[in-house]
């Protein structure tokens, strides 16, 4: 049935009859939030992340495109099957925006209860967007719905935005407060960008319907100002792809990025007709061209500088590992002539002479072991470690490693528990190098416990197996907690138990934990308060 009274749109959109604010509210983030959302999924089709940023675009951008046939169209057939997929989009938009911030921050897909979660809050929307509970009919003499809108149904669609803006705002300041300095600058841009565009657009458009039905607005133009928090979004997303290289886009395509979006906005000047919109359309263009200009030049200078300190860093990585091995070679020769002594090779020494000699050899091998930590430092710093990863069951592995330190804690009076349980559960992990994480984790709490106890243990989560360690030891200081997993992060009361530690260890244990797809973290109440060291790997499904 056609609605009476109004223009029959040409062109599909374009009439007379609605305000000229909705094409530039509408138009250009259509076309700029789908430019961006397949650029950068057409630089990285296989990234989780860049796949949701398409999700993302092309929702929001079918929503607008909805909003435009709701605005311009006279058939109310059309305008009641569009009307009623607002909801559900709405819904989408929200979900995959927590979903994004959830990969973007931890580099990975999500847990299977998670999505579950999610499936689980869209449900209702599935389930009532085609019944009554959604929309009850349409007034043809006003050619809308507002007044058949179920307000449960359009509350329950606006909660799950509310519900995206707490949710994203908890996964930020968690991330936030454990992200290195580089990475908290991302975190920071991307955050306010989504949130930003979250509020204008769920709260707008929830307001100028609601408004609109009960009669304190004429229309519902309110909503259009909602779109330009997406504009603000991909502009915050086209920054941090150019300055950080996110979302794995080159510098060279950031750059295409930056002058397309510019680009795009003046191709608007080719279906304006109105002057209000030409001026702030032509004030955009400048502003864009600006800030384009100096983030390419910024970031150009950055890199620049970047490549200066690469090859500096690459030189003095190639004279550390020289000078390294170089004493490694002393060391080894000066042990070999330590081994000779002690096993007769030059003739009887006498006990004196022995004696010496064992604390000559003994203080060798923790200089070769320094000595091979900083190699390792090196290796991992600059990224060529390699990991021969192979099925394991983590259990036993565990197990055996605990139990090889009960004579030493025994030696030292403490109470020493391991609970490991008995499943099969089974990691994907170089066992060599997560031989080293576990035994440096648990001697370090068995070396800096000077009483009290050590209890380690193992547990089996759906997606991940977490090791525990909790000891009455030394404990740290919020100070020693911030330098503890870098190079040379020795806490200050872990110096006077072991005056020789090089402060690489926990650093070398970080980067393999990680380099294994897994995380670590530590904590304590402080100094004299004990320690909790924590290892979560991901198990085999």
């Amino acid at each position: 049935m056609i609605c009476p009274y109004f223009d029959f749109p040409t062109y599909l959109f374009f009439t007379s009859n609605v305000p000229p604010l909705l094409y530039y509210s509408h138009i250009p983030t259509i076309v700029i939030s789908l430019f961006v959302g397949i650029f950068v999924f057409l630089n990285g089709k296989r990234f989780l992340l860049n796949q949701l940023l398409l999700g993302i675009s092309v929702f929001f951008s079918l929503w607008t495109i909805i909003a435009l046939i709701t605005w311009t169209n006279i058939n109310s057939d059309s305008i009641l099957f569009v009307w009623s997929l607002l909801g559900l989009i709405f819904g989408f938009i929200a979900i995959l925006s927590i979903y994004f911030v959830y990969v973007f921050l931890e580099k990975k897909d999500i847990l299977l209860r998670t999505k579950i979660i999610f499936l689980l809050l869209l449900s209702p929307i599935f389930l009532l967007s085609s019944t009554d509970y959604n929309l009850a009919g349409f007034n043809l003499t006003d050619c809308d719905a507002f007044k058949f809108e179920n307000i449960f149904f359009q509350t329950y669609y606006i909660l799950l935005g509310v519900l995206a803006m707490i949710w994203i705002l908890v996964l930020l300041v968690r991330h936030y407060r454990k992200s290195t300095v580089g990475f908290r600058k991302e975190v920071v841009l991307i955050g306010i960008g989504i949130e930003a565009f979250l509020f204008v657009f769920f709260i707008l458009s929830y307001l100028g319907s609601y408004l609109t039905t009960i009669g304190l607005l004429k229309d519902s133009r309110l909503e259009m100002y909602g779109l330009f928090g997406m504009a603000f979004f991909i502009s915050l997303i086209s920054y941090t792809i150019v300055k950080f290289k996110a979302f794995d886009i080159k510098l060279i395509g950031a750059q295409a990025l930056v002058w397309a979006l510019v680009i795009l906005i003046g191709s608007q000047f080719f279906f304006i007709q109105n002057n209000v919109n030409r001026v702030l359309t032509a004030i955009t263009l400048v502003l864009a061209a600006i800030v384009g200009l100096i983030i390419v030049r910024s970031v150009k200078k950055e890199i620049a500088q970047r490549e200066e300190l690469a090859v500096a860093n690459e030189n003095q990585q190639l004279l550390i590992r020289f000078i390294t091995h170089q004493v490694k070679g002393f060391f080894t020769k000066s042990k070999m002539v330590f081994a000779s002594i002690l096993e007769g090779d030059v003739g009887d020494a006498s006990e004196p002479l022995k004696n010496l000699v064992k604390e000559g050899l003994e203080s060798d091998n923790k200089a070769v072991e320094m000595v091979q930590e900083v190699l390792k430092a090196s290796s991992l710093r600059s990224g060529t470690m390699t990991y021969d990863l192979k099925d394991e069951d983590i259990c036993p592995f565990v197990n055996e490693i605990a139990e090889g330190f009960r004579e030493t804690a025994a030696q030292k009076s403490l109470t020493y528990e391991v609970k490991v349980p008995t499943q099969n559960i089974k990691v994907k992990i170089d066992k060599l190098q997560m031989t080293q994480v576990f035994k440096n984790l648990i001697d370090n709490s068995v070396k800096y416990t000077p009483t009290g106890y050590v209890k380690v243990s193992l547990n089996v989560k759906p997606d991940t197996v977490l090791f525990e360690i909790h000891d009455s030891g030394v404990g740290l200081s919020d100070g020693d907690k911030a330098k503890l997993f870098k190079e040379g992060g020795r806490g200050e009361e872990s110096l006077k138990v072991n005056v020789n530690s090089t402060g690489y260890g926990l650093f070398i244990v970080k980067k393999i934990v990680e380099g294994h797809g897994g995380k670590i973290w530590a904590a304590s109440s402080g100094r004299g308060h004990g320690s909790q060291f924590y290892v979560e790997l991901p198990v085999i499904k």
